[in-house]
C-alpha cells in the first residue's frame, strides 16, 4: 500500500529511536492537536529570542517547539504582526526532504527555502510579516505539513470562518454493518476462495501465514507458512528505509487459487524474499510469485511443492503491490509496483521517454516489469520461463516491449478484481496529492509518472504540479501514440483543509443482493485518514457508474465472461464504466486485435485533454459551490459508506484489503496497528446495518500508537511515500498498500 515511508505509508502507513530528539518526538506525537494557535505579536523578545519561532519537521506535521504557546502543537497557527521581522528555525526530525514555504491566500509563493533532507539538520528563514501571508507548508508534504498564518489576531484555530463548517469531500452514503468472521491475525493482506465444495476462505497474513477461515472462525494451524522464506519484517537493506522504523510493506501479500483447484490442487502466493545472486548492490529484496500444491485431501498446502514462477528485483522496500487475480480467460493477472521511493528518481528507476520527469518504471515496458499489470498463462511453460505468454498480450508482436505486460503506467497497483461482467478494476496509490482507481484494459497506459490521477505530476515539485503535460505516449513503438487512460475514481489527500485519505485500497463490485443500495457499486477504501498515520481511521467507500450501470448479482460461474479488452467487435466494445460520461466524453474502442491491442483515445476533453493542475470544473457537488479538485463529472459517483455500530458511522480500523466470495459478498480485511505487529487483524463481512457488530476504538496503547513512528522516506500505499502503507502512502502517498508507515505511498505508498 503505498508508500503508504517512502513518501507516505499505507496500511501500514506512512520513528524511531535514532532520531536525535526521539523522546521529545514521541511526546509531540502523543500530544498532537492539529491547529493550535500561537500569538507572537504580544510576546516580549526576552521570552522567545527576538521573534524567533522554532519547529520540528516530520512527515506527519510541523511540530511546535517554541515559544511555549506552540510547544507540543502540530501545525500550529502562527499569529504574526505586520511589519515585524521573524525568524523561523526548524529541525529535520525524520530525514525526509522538507522545506518551509509561505504563500498568500491565492497560493502565490511569498517565501521559500531550499529542500533539506539530512536528519538533525536545522534551517532558518528570516522574513518580515506582511498582510498577504496566509499559510505555511512543506512543499513535498503539503498534505500533512501545513498551517495557517493569521495577521493581527485572526480566527482561533479550529474555528470555521464564514458560514459554518466546510463540507466533506465524500458525500455520506449507504449505511452498512460489518460482521467479524475471523480475528487474531496480525495484518491480513489478501483473501481468496477456492473452486471446491468446502465452505472456507483463505486469508494471507503479512507475517507469512495463510490461514483458513470457516464458519467456526480461524483454524488453529495455517494452511501454508512461508515466513521462513520471507525477508525479516522491520529489517531493511538499501538506503531508502530508516533502519529503525517499524513500518514495512513487504511480507505475504497475495493469495489466489487456480480456477480448477478442486481438480489440480494448485494455488499461487505472492511474498517478499531476501536478496539473491541476481540482485544489484544496495537494492532491497525480491518479490516472488510462486505456485504451490495442496496435499491429497486439500487440508494443507505442501511447502515443499513450491515452483517459483516470477521474481522481481526490488530497489526499495515499498510499492510491492499485493493481490493477484485469475481473469475469466483463465490467465493470471499480476500487478507489480514501480520500484518504490518517492519521485521515481532513486536507484532502480530507469530512464523513460518523458523528459519532464527524471525517469520512472511506470512508463517503461522494455527494461523491466515494474509499474505494470502482467498477464501470464500458468498452465503452459515457455522456452525460457516457467509460464506461457497469452498470444493476445498487447506487446507480443512488438520488438521493443516485454511480452508479459498487459497494462502499464502504474505507481503501486494495490487491489485487483474482476466483476461478473469481466471488468478489471485496479486501484493505484498516488504520491502527494491524489488517489485513483481504474478499469483496466489490454494495452492501456494509466499515466504514472506523467500524471497522478487526472492531474499532471512533477518529480521536481510533486505538491505543485505543472499546468500542462502530455496526454499520450510517443507516436513510436512500443507505445504508438497511445492515450493515457483516466481513472473512474479519484480523490485528494486534503480537501478544504481536512484530511481525506492517505492511500487507496482497491476492492470489489458488490453483487450479493443483501445490502440495499449497494449492488453494482465498486467497494474500496482508504487505509487511514489520520495524517500522522498512527490512528486506525480507515474509510470504507463506494463508487457507482454515473450512467446507472453496474453488474447484476452473480448467477453461477462467471468463467465464461470475456473482458471488454479482449472482445473484438466492430462497434467498439466499451465497458459500462467507460461509456459516455456526464460531460460528454466518449471512450473510444480500445479493443484491437491481438496484433496490436493499442489503446485509443479515452475521455478526451474538448480542450484536447491536456491536463491542467487540475482538470477542474466550476461547481463541486460536495463542496458547496467551490471549484472542484477532481473532475467529478468525468468520474463515477463516490460516497463514504456509513458503518452502523459506531457512534458516527466511521470505521475504527486500518483498511488493509478487501475480499469477495462466490456469492458476491464483500469482506473488509483490517487491523488496528499501523505496523505488522500484534493480533488485531480481522476479516469482516459487509452485511445489512442491523446485522453488524458494535465497533470501538482500541484502548490507549492497545494498538501500539506510541511505539510506531513514521518514516517518510517513503508514504504513501498501502497502504506505501508520501503515503504508503504496509497495508498504500500520504503526504507523499503510497501504500503497499499506497506507502504508509508514514511511508509514503503507503499501506503509496501500498
Amino acid at each position: 500500500m503505498s508508500d503508504h515511508p517512502d513518501e507516505r505509508s499505507t496500511p501500514v502507513s506512512e520513528s524511531s529511536d535514532n532520531y536525535p530528539s526521539a523522546s521529545r518526538r514521541r511526546v509531540l506525537q502523543a500530544a498532537a492537536a492539529a491547529g493550535g494557535v500561537v500569538g507572537l505579536s504580544g510576546i516580549g523578545a526576552a521570552q522567545f529570542d527576538t521573534q524567533t519561532i522554532e519547529l520540528g519537521a516530520e512527515t506527519s506535521g510541523w511540530q511546535g517547539v517554541s515559544p511555549d504557546a506552540i510547544a507540543d502543537e502540530t501545525n500550529p497557527t502562527l499569529e504574526l504582526e505586520e511589519g515585524t521581522t521573524y525568524e523561523v528555525t526548524w529541525e529535520n526530525l525524520d530525514g525526509a526532504a522538507h522545506n518551509f514555504v509561505i504563500v498568500d491566500s491565492e497560493g502565490e509563493e511569498l517565501e521559500r527555502t531550499e529542500l533539506m533532507s539530512e536528519q538533525g539538520e536545522t534551517q532558518t528563514l528570516e522574513f518580515e510579516a506582511t498582510s498577504e501571508m496566509a499559510e505555511y507548508y512543506c512543499e513535498p508534504h503539503r498534505a500533512t505539513m501545513r498551517g495557517e498564518i493569521s495577521l493581527g489576531g485572526g480566527d482561533e484555530a479550529g474555528e470555521e470562518s464564514g458560514d459554518g463548517q466546510s463540507q466533506a469531500f465524500f458525500q455520506s452514503g449507504t449505511e452498512i454493518g460489518v460482521r467479524t468472521i475471523a480475528e487474531g491475525m496480525t495484518a491480513p493482506t489478501d483473501m481468496a476462495v477456492a473452486d471446491e465444495e468446502q465452505n472456507r476462505y483463505f486469508v494471507a497474513d503479512q507475517t507469512g501465514e495463510l490461514w483458513v477461515v470457516t464458519d467456526d472462525g480461524l483454524q488453529d494451524e495455517p494452511f501454508l507458512d512461508v515466513s521462513d522464506r520471507m525477508v525479516e519484517l522491520g529489517t531493511f537493506e538499501g538506503d531508502y528505509a530508516d533502519p529503525n522504523q517499524d513500518y514495512d510493506e513487504r511480507g505475504l501479500l497475495g493469495i489466489e487459487f487456480h480456477p480448477e483447484f478442486s481438480e489440480n490442487g494448485r494455488f499461487y502466493v505472492h511474498y517478499s524474499a531476501p536478496s539473491n545472486d541476481e540482485m544489484p548492490d544496495g537494492w532491497s529484496h525480491v518479490e516472488v510469485v510462486s505456485e504451490f500444491q495442496a496435499n491429497e485431501d486439500m487440508s494443507q498446502g505442501d511447502p515443499e511443492s513450491e515452483r517459483v514462477l516470477m521474481e522481481f528485483q526490488k530497489p526499495q522496500y515499498n510499492h510491492d503491490a499485493g493481490p493477484m487475480a485469475f481473469g475469466p480467460d483463465g490467465y493470471l493477472y499480476v500487478p507489480m509496483g514501480d520500484g518504490g521511493g518517492a519521485n521515481d528518481n532513486m536507484e532502480g528507476h530507469v530512464d523513460d521517454w518523458y523528459d519532464g520527469n527524471e525517469g520512472g518504471n511506470g512508463q517503461d515496458v522494455s527494461e523491466n516489469l515494474l509499474g505494470s499489470v502482467l498477464r501470464v498463462d500458468v498452465d503452459q511453460e515457455g522456452e525460457d520461463r516457467p509460464y506461457g505468454i497469452p498470444e493476445d498480450n498487447p506487446l507480443v508482436d512488438s520488438d521493443e516491449g516485454l511480452d508479459e505486460h498487459y497494462a502499464w503506467g502504474f505507481r503501486n497497483p494495490f487491489g485487483i478484481s474482476f466483476d461478473s461482467d469481466g471488468r478489471l478494476f485496479v486501484a493505484d496509490a498516488g504520491q502527494d496529492l491524489f488517489e485513483e482507481a481504474n478499469i483496466v484494459e489490454s494495452g492501456g497506459n494509466y499515466g504514472w509518472n506523467i500524471k497522478e490521477g487526472t492531474h499532471c505530476f512533477s518529480t521536481d515539485s510533486p505538491s505543485q504540479p505543472p499546468e500542462d503535460c502530455p496526454d499520450s505516449a510517443p507516436d513510436e513503438p512500443p507505445y504508438d501514440g497511445q492515450e493515457f487512460q483516466d481513472p473512474i475514481v479519484e480523490y485528494p489527500h486534503v480537501y478544504q483543509e481536512e484530511m481525506v485519505g492517505i492511500v487507496i485500497v482497491g476492492g470489489h463490485v458488490y453483487e450479493a443482493g443483501q445490502v440495499g443500495g449497494l449492488d453494482g457499486k465498486y467497494i474500496f477504501g482508504d487505509w487511514t485518514s489520520d495524517p500522522s498515520r498512527e490512528e486506525p481511521a480507515g474509510r470504507l467507500l463506494a463508487a457507482s457508474d454515473s450512467d446507472g450501470g453496474g453488474a447484476e448479482p452473480m448467477d453461477g460461474d462467471a468463467s465464461g465472461n470475456e473482458t471488454a479488452a479482449m472482445n473484438e467487435s466492430a462497434g467498439g466494445n466499451e465497458t459500462a464504466a467507460m461509456n459516455e460520461s456526464a460531460g460528454g466524453n466518449e471512450t473510444a474502442a480500445m479493443n484491437e486485435s491481438a496484433g496490436g491491442n493499442e489503446t485509443a483515445a479515452m475521455n478526451e476533453s474538448a480542450g484536447g485533454n491536456e491536463t491542467a493542475a487540475g482538470n477542474e470544473t466550476a461547481t463541486d457537488a460536495a463542496g458547496g459551490g467551490e471549484e472542484q479538485v477532481v473532475p467529478r463529472d468525468e468520474l463515477w459517483e463516490m460516497e463514504e459508506l456509513q458503518v452502523a455500530g459506531t457512534e458516527d458511522g466511521s470505521f475504527p480500523y486500518f483498511v488493509r484489503m478487501f475480499g469477495q466470495d462466490d456469492d458476491g459478498n464483500v469482506y473488509v480485511l483490517a487491523n488496528q496497528e499501523g505496523t505488522p505487529t500484534g493480533d488485531t487483524g480481522a476479516v469482516m463481512q459487509i452485511v445489512p446495518p442491523g446485522e453488524g457488530d458494535l465497533l470501538s476504538m482500541p484502548e490507549e496503547g492497545e494498538a501500539g500508537a506510541e511505539e510506531q513512528e513514521t518514516d517518510e522516506n517513503a508514504t504513501e500505499d498501502t497502504p506505501d511515500e508520501g503515503n504508503e502503507t504496509v497495508g498504500n502512502e500520504t503526504a507523499d502517498n503510497e501504500t503497499g498498500m499506497n506507502d504508509t508507515a508514514t511511508d509514503e505511498n503507503a499501506t503509496d505508498d501500498a
